[in-house]
């Protein structure tokens, strides 16, 4: 059957079947693509930065410290807002559930690579399902001992721990937190046998230790600064490549050895995978900026932060390498989601 042409000019025709296709083209793009639509004139309305922990602690630092900035350069009102729960998956399930148009973002933290090792039924994959735009910040873990501790060196108390294989301990704010993968990670890369002993929080970790009643931890400079500060912890070590302005007395685990130690909390920022290009381009310029102001700088240096700002192909890697980590212990502990 012969098709019949319309608007036939110089020998170009379009025939009923190829303008069906047309629009049929068209509205499939419309509607199933409508961030699209809005994209280069992203942001619109105000954007919501979900805080996945309860005020005051890292990530409530963060999203605070970075929104407020971040508004000025958008030209939109950014809200920080807190959602507890569930070790950071309300929060994580809550971004999930919003459209991908940018407007609502992620503060992102190790819990987030760790939970899958630790809870049954978790179903995102924060490198998948996310893209981190910015990995802002870091604060690299700390060996501690308190003051009155016999190890003057990292390798006073690796040599002791090696002569009594699972008699010294080490505290942990509990089961699966960042400080006892940390931990575990030591006893790894160090060929050493120690015990964790879980407890109720970061706070009561530290003070066990300063007690006497554990010997060692390895909280964040965060945590520790104000312990080494004031003299009653003593740091046999920081896990990192590079000495603490700070602390520039305090070696580093690279130095002495163990380049395989290097471990810190961190914080960014995400949207969902799906969010159009533009846009997360957009985020990763506005925050990029936002993070290289000195007022910013200095606001998280006070706080035990370190601002790293990566952008999105770094927070990848720094990502991977991250959940690698935290991978190769979970198989070493056999670690099973509860």
């Amino acid at each position: 059957m012969a098709l019949r042409r319309f608007g036939k000019k110089e020998g170009v025709g379009v025939t009923c079947l190829s303008l069906t296709l047309f629009v049929t083209l068209g509205s499939f793009l419309m509607f199933s693509f409508p961030n699209i639509l809005g994209a280069a004139d992203y942001p619109t309305k105000p954007i919501q930065i979900i805080i996945p922990f309860a005020p005051g602690g890292g990530a409530d630092i963060t999203g605070r410290l970075v929104a407020e900035k971040i508004s000025s350069l958008l030209g939109q009102s950014v809200v920080a807002m807190n959602r507890a729960g569930g070790g950071g998956t309300i929060a994580t399930y809550t971004v999930l559930a919003a459209p991908p148009d940018g407007y609502t973002i992620l503060v992102v933290q190790p819990p987030h690579i760790s939970a899958p090792f630790l809870t049954k039924g978790i179903t995102f994959n924060i490198l998948k399902d996310f893209t981190t735009f910015n990995l802002s910040v870091t604060s690299p873990s700390v060996v501690v001992v308190r003051k009155e501790a016999p190890w003057h060196t990292l390798e006073d108390f690796i040599a002791d721990a090696k002569k009594n294989p699972g008699k010294l301990t080490y505290s942990t704010p509990g089961y699966g937190s960042t400080e006892h993968f940390v931990g575990e990670i030591f006893k790894i890369r160090t060929g050493i046998d120690i015990t964790q002993i879980p407890m109720e929080g970061t706070a009561p970790s530290v003070i066990a230790v300063l007690g006497g009643h554990i010997n060692i931890t390895f909280p964040h400079m965060g945590v520790a600064s104000k312990y080494l500060q004031a003299g009653t912890l003593r740091g046999l070590a920081v896990n990192d490549k590079q000495r603490l302005k700070d602390f520039p007395d305090i070696p580093t685990t690279t130095e002495k050895g163990y380049p395989g130690l290097i471990t810190a909390t961190w914080g960014g920022f995400a949207v969902r995978a799906e969010t159009p290009r533009e846009i997360i381009n957009k985020l990763e310029r506005a925050f990029k900026e936002a993070l290289n102001d000195k007022d910013l700088i200095d606001k998280f240096v006070k706080t035990g932060w370190i601002v790293q700002n990566l952008d999105a192909k770094e927070a990848a890697e720094f990502l991977a390498q991250d959940h690698q980590k935290k991978s190769d212990v979970a198989k070493a502990i056999n670690m099973v989601p509860k």
